[in-house]
């Protein structure tokens, strides 16, 4: 008889986006070298990280291979570049905020190994008071927001049955080589974070693989420990990651029935600053038209005739309607600027455009003269009375001159943005009728 040949494990590499991780990477670096899983490879990238996360992977993981960015890439780019450079048949991503269980990896690999059409795994993730963090993902909602399963329940098992969900959070997410070059890399519009991993989710079960919970596979995450609080600057993201899934993954029908009378309903009753973020938002995906549909294209969801027409439509509505709303006489304003706008140049409508375009901001650019400056009272003796001369001439000098031009041109860039605002939507829409594209979305407001 001869010998029994050994079997080789597959190679896993972890991936560590190290930004903002200082606080996180020993405890997250050592418990990785507690695995039970032998045949692994860890990589750390360096996000253009401000603190010193890579010094101290340097200093005190060796056998971790560190990766520079010269700029922050956001999630999708900074992991981009570990999943590029990984050699493993399958790929693990997770945050330096993650301190994993011992057999965290080992459950990962034997469940991707039991099932071939298993493209995307991940762990159970828990709090560090033991209550549930994630437990699979769904898409909820016309809207499309994100929920994780089980969030804030006490951990009692009720989630412990290896299942199949929409999405895997990137906190610990795992992808077969085979899967990654099907369906290609992080989508790194997805910036700076939010949504990157429900995509690739998404687009691993386009290409027909599963994407799978392995609650076996457990782990302790500190969420949003590296993001920062919730803020306008975190909701921005967020909003437009998630406005972007939805332009990306939902079929023709499903933005007109379920996703844009939802979105058009929450404007309406929502907040000023919902509207002020939703508005930049809906801009950005505008922009990304062209892009947004090649990947209809490509992930078999509409044509990209079709999804330019539809998605310019949609978004253009949602967009004016985030919008101060205008009076006829200004609408009618709004007319005769178009018709300047775009006439033959050297005409006479061309020359009156800019005294139009004033007339809708209804403002003529006369700033208020400043109040009159008081001088204060001498101060005793002779060097303090010389340096409170100084001051004044100085404080002088500043109401006079350079704070009334900064209050001036504060209220201009207020009037042009609001007009620059409104004629966006307007050239929109009149580009649209020029080229025969007729809105065919309703236009909600008309029948409020």
């Amino acid at each position: 008889m001869h010998p029994t040949s050994p079997v080789t494990e597959p190679l896993a590499s972890v991936i560590i986006l190290g930004w903002g991780g200082e606080p996180y990477i020993e405890a997250c670096l050592n418990a990785l070298r507690c695995q039970t899983y032998a045949a692994r490879q860890v990589i750390v990238v360096d996000n253009a990280s401000p603190d010193h996360t890579a010094e101290i992977v340097e200093a005190h993981f060796p056998e971790v291979r560190l990766i520079r960015t010269h700029d922050n890439l956001g999630v999708a780019g900074g992991n981009n570049v570990g999943l590029r450079a990984a050699q493993g048949d399958i790929r693990v991503l997770i945050n330096s905020d993650v301190e994993v269980s011992p057999n965290w990896l080992e459950q990962l690999v034997r469940a991707m190994q039991a099932d071939s059409t298993v493209g995307i795994a991940g762990a159970k993730l828990l709090y560090p008071d033991g209550t549930i963090q994630f437990a699979g993902g769904r898409i909820e909602g016309p809207r499309g927001y994100t929920h994780h399963i089980g969030w804030h329940e006490p951990d009692q098992g009720q989630w412990d049955l290896l299942s199949d969900v929409d999405f895997v959070t990137g906190a610990s997410l795992a992808i077969t080589r085979q899967a990654l070059e099907q369906i290609g890399y992080e989508d790194e519009k997805f910036f700076p974070i939010d949504y990157e991993d429900p995509d690739l989710s998404y687009r691993a079960r386009a290409a027909g693989f599963r994407v799978i919970l392995v609650p076996a596979a457990v782990a302790t995450h500190r969420e949003s420990s590296t993001t920062g609080a919730s803020s306008t600057s975190r909701a921005l993201p967020l909003e437009a990651g998630r406005v972007r899934f939805v332009c990306k993954h939902w079929p023709t029908e499903r933005l007109r029935q379920e996703f844009f009378p939802a979105e058009y309903e929450f404007l309406q009753q929502g907040s000023a600053l919902n509207r002020q973020v939703l508005q930049w938002v809906y801009l950005k995906a505008l922009r990304e038209i062209d892009d947004l549909a090649d990947w209809r294209h490509r992930l078999g969801v509409a044509s990209r005739a079709e999804s330019v027409v539809v998605l310019t439509e949609m978004l253009t509505h949602l967009r004016r309607a985030c919008l101060p709303k205008t009076t006829t006489d200004q609408s009618d304003r709004i007319t005769q600027i178009l018709s300047a706008w775009f006439a033959p140049k050297g005409s006479v409508s061309t020359a009156n455009s800019q005294t139009l375009f004033l007339s809708l901001c209804g403002t003529d650019g006369r700033v208020e003269p400043h109040p009159p400056v008081a001088w204060p009272r001498w101060p005793a003796g002779l060097w303090p009375k010389v340096v409170a001369l100084y001051q004044k001439i100085t404080r002088r000098l500043l109401r006079w001159y350079i704070n009334p031009i900064v209050e001036q041109q504060n209220a201009i860039n207020a009037v042009l943005l609001y007009a620059v605002e409104t004629l966006a939507q307007e050239v929109i829409l009149l580009e649209g009728q020029q080229t025969g594209e007729h809105a065919s979305i309703p236009d909600n407001s008309e029948r409020r």
